[in-house]
């Protein structure tokens, strides 16, 4: 009976250990917290997946949404004829990728997603690139061709939601949080006043640098208008059209007779750079003489003649063919039209 109460006695004393301890862990005991964020109850959260982009690699499911959707936006605007309005913006990119350099898509993809799973609620990415003001300032951000209105970001806006209905996430729950998010970037992101558009020189390329097909890098928006002007040049020397503004040229022609081009060039390199600097260009600025000094032969040795009005509306004739045979828009045409017959353009050069 003895040896009875003493098992019974330690049975005892180990269920009041035992419960002891157990009491002890359940004060210590935390619930999981619920992640109750966009990112985690609609765009799949921390679930790890397979990352198709880097074989081997895992990568969170809401991440692997929001990028699918960011890649997609970016494809789209670069092939899809309706977001033709946005290139512009993305001519340092779309020249890096025609060139088979995809760092800077890689980069703007990366950018984007991270502010992306970031403001849905991500807890392993944050956005660390630039404000969405200075990302989007094209005195600020080299890469940014051109300032956005308010129609241009409507516009990005449907290519985002374009993207995401085709990577399978258009419904409403998802779109709508998603556009509140976008709207909210709207006051920083839109610097251009509405009814205005984005200069000229950035729609022909802006300051991207490409070869000018001789081994040169120049500006892309600079590149059609050395063609558009070497082409002028050469219609009025050999198209029997534009004879009568021939003798305006008879040193420059007797020069290039000679094979001497140096004032060929300098003519073409002149006229180019106060085009580019007419229509917007930051980077390109006329040095040479004024225009009207520049076609008084009183003034200037290589100019013979005074241009009457009618020769200066056939010389324009001469701009809108060389515009035309190098593929260059008629609408793009009409603003350089416009920029030709302006008064203080004109006034300046006609003087007979």
């Amino acid at each position: 009976m003895r040896k009875l109460n003493q098992l019974m006695a330690y049975l005892l004393l180990g269920s009041v250990m035992v419960f002891s301890s157990c009491g002890d862990d359940y004060e210590d005991y935390e619930p999981p917290v619920m992640d109750d964020s966009f990112y985690a109850t609609k765009l799949g959260g921390e679930t790890m997946v397979a990352d198709p982009n880097n074989q081997g690699q895992m990568i969170e499911q809401g991440y692997l949404n929001l990028r699918t959707v960011v890649e997609g936006t970016v494809l789209t605007i670069a092939s899809d004829d309706k977001y033709a309005e946005l290139r512009p913006y993305f001519n340092v990119l779309l020249a890096e990728v025609g060139a088979n350099d995809l760092s800077g898509f890689t980069a703007l993809v990366k950018d984007f997603t991270e502010l992306l799973a970031q403001s849905t609620g991500a807890q392993n990415f944050t956005y660390s690139g630039m404000s969405m003001a200075d990302a989007h300032d094209p005195t600020k951000n080299d890469r940014m061709n051109g300032m956005i209105d308010n129609d241009d970001f409507d516009l990005f806006v449907q290519a985002v939601v374009q993207s995401a209905t085709e990577a399978g996430f258009g419904s409403n729950d998802i779109l709508g949080p998603v556009g509140e998010l976008l709207e909210g970037t709207r006051d920083a992101i839109v610097q251009r006043e509405d009814g205005t558009m984005i200069d000229l020189y950035t729609r022909l390329g802006g300051t991207v640098m490409v070869d000018d097909g001789n081994g040169n890098m120049v500006e892309a928006g600079y590149l059609p208008l050395q063609a558009v002007v070497t082409e002028t040049v050469l219609l009025v020397a050999s198209d029997p059209e534009f004879a009568d503004l021939k003798p305006y040229f008879p040193v420059l022609l007797a020069e290039v007779g000679a094979n001497d081009l140096s004032g060929f060039n300098t003519l073409v390199g002149n006229f180019s750079d106060l085009l580019a600097q007419s229509i917007g260009s930051t980077n390109i600025t006329y040095s040479g003489m004024n225009m009207a000094d520049a076609h008084n032969p009183d003034v200037n040795s290589r100019m013979t003649g005074k241009v009457t009005s009618e020769d200066y509306d056939l010389f324009i004739q001469a701009v809108v063919k060389a515009a035309t045979n190098k593929g260059v828009p008629e609408s793009i045409i009409g603003e350089f039209g416009a920029l030709l017959t302006s008064e203080g353009l004109k006034g300046a050069i006609v003087q007979g």
